[in-house]
C-alpha cells in the first residue's frame, strides 16, 4: 500500500489512548471523560483518506490530520477532542458528536462561547458574553 502521508508524532510513553496517564489527575487536561465506546464511535465518524491507515489517521472535518492514539493530547499537532454540537440544547447522541483536531475544537468553542445572536426588540443584535 503507498501511504500518501505519515506524519510523525512524538511519543508520549506515559499517557493511553484513552486518558490513562503517570501524570496525576489534578495536573492533566480532561478531555470529556467520554467511554472507550464512545470514542471509538466518534473516531469512525472522522473522514477517511485513500492511501493512509484509517485505524490511525484520519481528518476532521476541517480538513486537519487527526491520529487515534493522540486522542485528548493538546501537545500534538494531530491530538483531537470530541466536539458535542449539542452544547447542552438538549442531551448529547452520538449523532451531535465529532472527531475534532483539538485547536479547531478551541476555536470552534472559543467562536460559540465569547457572543451570541439574540433578539434586541424586532431586530437581531450580537451581544458578548
Amino acid at each position: 500500500m503507498n501511504v500518501l502521508y505519515k506524519p510523525e508524532i512524538s511519543p508520549a510513553p506515559d499517557t493511553d489512548l484513552f486518558g490513562g496517564s503517570n501524570i496525576p489527575l489534578s495536573s492533566r487536561w480532561s478531555s470529556g471523560g467520554y467511554e472507550k465506546e464512545i470514542v471509538e464511535a466518534v473516531w469512525e465518524l472522522a473522514e477517511t483518506v485513500d492511501g493512509n491507515d484509517s485505524a490511525l489517521w484520519r481528518k476532521d472535518e476541517f480538513g486537519a490530520w487527526i491520529n487515534k492514539l493522540e486522542y485528548g493530547k493538546r501537545h500534538s499537532s494531530f491530538g483531537w477532542e470530541i466536539c458535542d454540537l449539542s452544547l447542552g440544547r438538549r442531551p448529547g447522541t452520538i449523532s451531535t458528536l465529532r472527531p475534532m483536531q483539538w485547536e479547531n475544537y478551541v476555536d470552534h468553542i472559543a467562536a460559540i462561547t465569547q457572543s451570541r445572536v439574540t433578539a434586541d426588540g424586532l431586530r437581531n443584535v450580537r451581544k458578548l458574553l
